[in-house]
């Protein structure tokens, strides 16, 4: 018998804002409203955060594949610049 917003509250799952937008919406007649209101300003969130994750883990990404690259070089002219010091000897 309690209001949506109680009961959302009660669980902590749910943002504060959402929680709070929805407790607008039951005061003005408008849950529905409301809720895709909060779904399109959750939403927006989450990809802001998405992108400026992705944007500080892109160079991260870069050096360590740089480093695997070179690894990869080293491996392989390492043991022919060997051979070579070998053979002038």
């Amino acid at each position: 018998g309690g209001s949506f917003a109680a009961a959302l509250k009660g669980t902590g799952a749910f943002p504060p804002m959402m929680v709070h937008m929805v407790a607008s919406g039951e005061a003005g007649r408008d849950v529905p409203g409301m809720m895709t209101r909060a779904a399109e300003f959750l939403e927006e969130e989450f990809e802001n955060a998405t992108s400026t994750a992705l944007s500080l883990m892109e160079p991260i990404i870069i050096v360590v594949l740089g480093g695997l690259v070179g690894m990869i070089v080293l491996s392989i002219m390492l043991p022919i610049i060997q051979l070579n010091t070998l053979a002038l000897q």
